[in-house]
């Protein structure tokens, strides 16, 4: 996201009333360099892993052209500065060897830190889909913001933010996933309320799915469901749960779509395929 989106979302913040005098505003602005052994780490940041290149990329880039925005600090009592926001740039500083960065320093408490800092995290590009469904979720319990005030303060759709919200809902292993950045949302999004969500996640990575890929599984699964449960209405016929979550469980792994039924004491396993290319892949994983 552009700096400018991320200017909005904080001054959103800190300015939510308006109420601000002219003077304040001045102050608030004033830009100022501080020297960088002068500025303490922000203890209220909630990222704590910082990606090693991509900080050397941003590194390089203010060794040529200098730090282009401003971090937030706040004056701390034994007159150094706390850093609010800003904790990449105030990083990458460092590492390219500079001993002042440019500054505005303001006045605010230690819950307000705390929620500045959630604001910018959410703002960055590398953030991946279970951070910032995690930073809604801390900035709506612990801060009580609705989504239409997350939507207005951040620039970004109600409909974005809650189905980012609906991620939390996944298994444990398949937000770590995402987390990872094996999963990306588009995959995630098509798991959610599936039963079998893990193995499906687990199939999409170790298959290399692309997101079209995904969605027609899931459909796939779908249309199997239904048709063994539109059987199951036969009199003459009767599918077991249990039979009905193995054939889930097959199609999760094969990608295809798979229907079982039953017929005295065994049955009949059917997988539908729609070319040769899928029943070639096929061949390969048993193959395999």
């Amino acid at each position: 996201m552009s700096n400018k989106n991320l200017g909005r979302g904080l001054s959103a913040f800190l300015d939510l009333d308006g109420q601000m005098t002219d003077q304040e505003n001045n102050n608030r602005s004033a830009v100022i360099n501080i020297g960088i052994d002068n500025i303490v780490a922000n203890p209220f940041q909630p990222r704590k892993k910082f990606e090693e290149e991509n900080l050397k990329s941003l590194s390089e880039s203010i060794k040529r052209k200098g730090v282009l925005q401003p971090i937030l600090v706040v004056k701390s009592n034994n007159g150094k500065y706390q850093l609010v926001a800003g904790e990449r740039r105030f990083r990458a500083t460092k590492l390219a060897g500079l001993t002042e960065i440019p500054a505005i320093v303001t006045e605010i408490g230690e819950k307000d830190q705390l929620e500045i800092a959630i604001l910018e995290n959410i703002q960055r590009e590398d953030l991946n889909p279970i951070e910032e469904a995690e930073a809604y979720k801390r900035l709506m319990e612990e801060f009580s913001h609705t989504q239409e005030e997350l939507s207005e303060i951040l620039g970004k759709s109600r409909s974005h933010i809650a189905n980012i919200l609906r991620l939390l809902t996944l298994p444990e292993d398949v937000k770590e996933l995402l987390r990872e950045k094996k999963l990306t949302f588009g995959h995630a999004r098509t798991l959610i309320g599936s039963e079998n969500a893990s193995a499906l996640a687990k199939h999409i990575v170790d298959s290399s799915m692309n997101v079209r890929e995904t969605e027609d599984l899931l459909k796939s699964i779908k249309n199997s469901h239904y048709q063994m449960t539109n059987e199951s209405k036969d009199k003459n016929r009767y599918t077991d749960p249990e039979v009905s979550n193995i054939a889930h469980q097959i199609s999760s792994m094969i990608g295809l779509q798979v229907n079982i039924k039953l017929k005295n004491k065994g049955g009949i396993v059917e997988i539908g395929f729609k070319d040769f290319g899928e029943l070639d892949r096929l061949l390969g994983k048993l193959n395999g």
